[in-house]
């Protein structure tokens, strides 16, 4: 799958596209949520990688405007700050979202979901996905996969 990166943080979005590319796709990235949106209205994206707090443009408003001009495009929200309300507004503007953080394997089975839902293969969008991993809460829809105290 062909796979745009959006996050400001330079370190963690080198490391993400290191990790997506690991992971057998074509990865670009880039730092600025605005450039990101720009990439996506110019280039053809299986999937976009979008962190939520981003200067400029939050992830949720670049997911709006994506379901807006680019409605097949599958969008996965990431942030350190992942509660319900969030799973709420990524299940609404109709993207998964991943709590930060999170291995490679957590965004493989996310990638994968996102691989099956464009095939027609995949299970209906209020299932939970995410990972074993305590550490790591992933959301799909408004559902958690695990609570944390």
């Amino acid at each position: 799958m062909r796979i745009l990166i959006i996050d400001d943080d330079r370190t963690f979005c080198r490391y993400l596209a290191e990790m997506v590319s690991a992971l057998g796709h074509e990865v670009e990235s880039v730092t600025d949520g605005l450039v990101g949106y720009e990439r996506c209205l110019r280039n053809a994206y299986d999937v976009v990688v979008c962190d939520v707090r981003m200067p400029l443009i939050l992830g949720t408003e670049l997911v709006a405007e994506l379901q807006r001009d680019r409605p097949t495009l599958d969008v996965i929200l990431i942030s350190a700050f992942a509660d319900e309300q969030l799973a709420a507004q990524a299940a609404h503007a109709g993207a998964r979202l991943l709590s930060k953080p999170f291995d490679a394997a957590v965004l493989e089975r996310a990638l994968v979901e996102c691989a099956e839902a464009r095939s027609g293969t995949a299970p209906p969008p209020s299932s939970p996905s995410g990972s074993s991993d305590a550490s790591c809460a992933c959301w799909n829809g408004a559902h958690a996969q695990e609570e944390h105290s």
